[in-house]
């Protein structure tokens, strides 16, 4: 077993997506749950906070870092078991979340090829219940594996403990920093005809009768690539953490002033969803865009991606206090215009 290292000063910057951010005082790259627990027994010692990080897509670090212990999550691993009709898997925390969809789909285990392109680590699906194109990890996840780093008990939590619900999770919502996951399980389907339902899918396999899980995946990757929402060599990606903030659930009453407003500038195409409580989910990209931060909008040395009006860029250079300015100054701009709050999807470390 690979002895726990802990390091000091620790540039973070390399470690996120955004290129941005001040130093770790420590970091230790945990492998194990024994390592973990060294790590975590480590910063109780010196009274220190701790951050677990995966692959760095969904924070933004301040330009000071963070003053105490973070831990970059690796724990590897799948297991599985399956029959003709489910297969059961569990999935180290540090699991690229994307190999993990390619796996099953390879596999023509159904449930998960809609998340394909999503950057970030298994660990990070539960935290912030991934989705996209109409599937969501909470439809799948069956339990979750952590570490209490208050007093370093293993926790096991069901799908109802989890508390998921729009892109949140009691991970980060009330138990916030309060446990490291190390493992995820998951059931899904076997021989089960891919989910085609979202527009956009439907529109990019509108001649492709009885699309396969593979289909759907290299689907769902080249609509996302033609956003700029892969990190990859082989596309057009940006120094960002993908969506920034989250589409708004708003009442009927708000909606329809919001609606008439969006037409008369010109509008945006497939933009508003109807929800089962009555209140109407209703694109951030759209109304950013609307209030007149579109494709490209420049900020400095920060911006909008020019292939997504939803994703903050670092367009070279940027500093953290940039693009948190930026990101500010939008929701104010969406506050005054529609009397909506953009909530970020993005972790901010470091900020006070």
């Amino acid at each position: 077993m690979k002895p726990l290292e802990i390091n000091e000063n620790v540039p973070l910057a390399d470690l996120t997506t955004f290129k941005v951010g001040g130093p770790a005082r420590y970091l230790a790259q945990v492998e194990n749950e024994d390592n973990l627990l060294k790590a975590i027994s480590f910063a109780k010692s010196a009274n220190l906070p701790t951050l677990a990080l995966g692959s760095g897509s969904n924070v933004l670090i301040s330009d000071a870092g963070f003053n105490g212990l973070a831990i970059m999550n690796r724990i590897q691993g799948i297991e599985f078991s399956a029959t003709n009709d489910s297969a059961l898997v569990s999935a180290g925390a540090g699991v690229d979340w994307d190999y993990l969809v390619n796996f099953c789909t390879e596999k023509n285990w159904q449930g998960i090829e809609c998340l394909s392109g999503i950057p970030g680590t298994v660990g990070a699906a539960p935290v912030q219940n991934i989705g996209a194109y109409g599937q969501s990890a909470e439809e799948v996840i069956t339990g979750v594996r952590a570490i209490d780093s208050t007093n370093s008990a293993s926790a096991e939590f069901n799908k109802e403990h989890c508390g998921f619900g729009y892109r949140k999770s009691i991970f980060n919502t009330e138990a916030s920093g309060h446990y490291v996951i190390t493992r995820v399980s998951f059931s899904l389907a076997v021989n089960r005809k891919p989910y085609a339902e979202h527009r956009d899918i439907i529109n990019f396999l509108k001649n492709t009768q009885n699309p396969s899980l593979h289909a759907v995946r290299d689907a769902v990757l080249s609509i996302r690539k033609a956003k700029g929402l892969v990190i990859s060599n082989d596309s057009d990606s940006f120094m960002s953490a993908g969506s920034f903030f989250k589409n708004p659930l708003v009442e009927n009453s708000l909606f329809m002033k919001i609606k008439e407003d969006i037409e008369k500038n010109g509008g945006c195409e497939n933009w508003a969803w109807p929800q089962s409580d009555g209140s109407m989910k209703i694109s951030a990209a759209c109304i950013i865009q609307t209030a007149g931060f579109g494709k490209g909008y420049i900020y400095g040395k920060a911006g909008i991606s020019p292939k997504h009006s939803l994703c903050i860029i670092n367009r070279g250079g940027a500093t953290a206090s940039e693009l948190a300015a930026f990101a500010e100054l939008i929701q104010k701009e969406v506050w005054a215009r529609f009397t909506i709050r953009l909530e970020p999807e993005v972790r901010f470390i470091g900020f006070r």
